[in-house]
């Protein structure tokens, strides 16, 4: 990387200056100390470790950082240790939550560099927040897990795996903007939805909801054909996913109606990794920066070994029928049974020889606006109100700022140009 990325000194601090901005955390810490001042050493979902010149303090997360404008007069999600506020030295209002900074020349990001990374910044934190579900289950719920492991028997690694991917990739694009000067990306307003009231699920705030979804399972037969979508072709659903749950929603499921749920969300998982494959695809021409350039040819193929890990589990699905679910097909009976390949299909110009490549890529067909409808129309946002993005049922229950936020991205995200 042409910029070397490196932290700037990370001040923790018990109490906050009149009308400063801090982020709320806890640590572990024996005896109590007033304060930790020292460098960033690594981040993850769960905490942040801090070098000292005595060693590394890490502060454990119990719940996403929350911004506040002063001290918050709840503090029932912290731990009964030391409180602590994490100085901010920001240059605009969204909540920050970490400050980095390039050894060299910061980078010059143009306007379309930034559209893609904030709305690219939206896709990981939405991805972060559905495989946190999934991994929470498949790794807590027992019978859910073993529904996943009639599938593949490393199915709960895979999700939790790709959980610790997505994760990365948010707290990695929303650095780099933070570093290279522009406003990062905080969805935390809106993890507004609840949780599915099971075992192994965290009584915490979703952005996504997992209890109604539209899947399209076009894309199996898709990567099995001469046909690629940036031309006009279709493709037929393998399996008809509509308004179902991809996790349990009550104790009392169990047996067939479980083992339902686990292979509706075996092709929900596959379906969220290619479209992503698509989505860094269809930016990869319209960005400027190198060092941009890079981050998309550098997690746009994790999205794709994703989505080559989940298209092979599908071959653990089975005939299915009944149960108030879908009806599922045995694949071992299906004639592209273990086609993981992708076929080789039109590209780029009807005129040349057909290549093996990740399809769609147009922005029409794979852009930003055409992701977030996807997610949208499969109702994983079920509840918020916006044409097109609540058909899916993953943002079902969010409110009509969230999508008031996150369309006006989309479409510059879209709107980018290389210069």
């Amino acid at each position: 990387m042409k910029y070397p990325l490196l932290p700037l000194p990370f001040v923790c601090l018990l109490s906050l200056a009149s009308g400063s901005v801090a982020a709320w955390a806890q640590v572990d810490a024996t005896p109590p100390i007033p304060g930790v001042v020292g460098k960033l050493s690594a981040v993850t979902s769960h905490s942040i470790e801090i070098q000292t010149k005595t060693g590394v303090v890490r502060v454990e997360i119990t719940q996403p950082l929350r911004i506040y404008r002063e001290a918050p007069s709840d503090l029932s999600h912290l731990k009964d240790v030391i409180s602590l506020g994490v100085s901010l030295y920001q240059i605009s209002d969204f909540a920050k939550t970490l400050s980095f900074a390039f050894a060299g020349p910061m980078p010059s990001l143009n306007d379309s560099d930034v559209a893609v990374l904030q709305f690219l910044a939206v896709a990981e934190l939405v991805e972060s927040d559905l495989w946190g579900q999934y991994c929470e289950l498949a790794t807590n719920n027992p019978s859910y897990r073993n529904a996943l492991q009639q599938i593949d028997e490393s199915l709960p690694d895979y999700i939790c795996g790709v959980f610790e991917d997505e994760c990365s990739h948010a707290t990695f694009i929303n650095a780099f903007l933070v570093a290279a000067g522009k406003t990062q990306i905080n969805l935390d307003p809106f993890r507004t939805l609840p949780s599915v009231l099971v075992e192994g699920a965290k009584n915490i705030g979703r952005l996504t909801n997992l209890k109604n979804l539209t899947v399209d399972t076009s894309y199996y037969q898709r990567y099995r054909q001469a046909g690629n979508p940036d031309f006009g072709d279709a493709f037929p659903q393998i399996v008809n996913i509509v308004n179902q749950p991809t996790v349990p929603t009550s104790e009392s499921i169990r047996g067939d109606e479980l083992r339902s749920i686990a292979q509706t969300a075996a092709f929900h998982f596959a379906a969220i990794e290619q479209g992503g494959s698509s989505l860094y695809n269809s930016f990869a021409t319209k960005v400027t920066n190198l060092d941009v350039v890079a981050i998309l040819a550098s997690i746009g193929p994790m999205e794709v070994y994703h989505f080559a890990v989940f298209q092979t589990a599908l071959e653990g699905i089975r005939k299915l029928e009944g149960h108030g679910g879908p009806s599922f097909p045995d694949i071992r009976e299906n004639p592209n049974r273990g086609d993981i390949m992708p076929e080789p299909c039109t590209f780029l110009d009807k005129s040349l020889p057909v290549c093996s490549v990740i399809r769609p890529r147009n922005t029409n067909t794979a852009g930003a606006v055409a992701a977030a409808t996807g997610l949208v129309n499969s109702g994983l946002f079920l509840g918020q109100s916006a044409t097109g993005l609540v058909n899916s049922g993953l943002f079902l229950g969010q409110s009509q700022a969230f999508f008031d936020a996150v369309v006006p991205l989309a479409k510059a995200a879209d709107a980018a140009l290389r210069s």
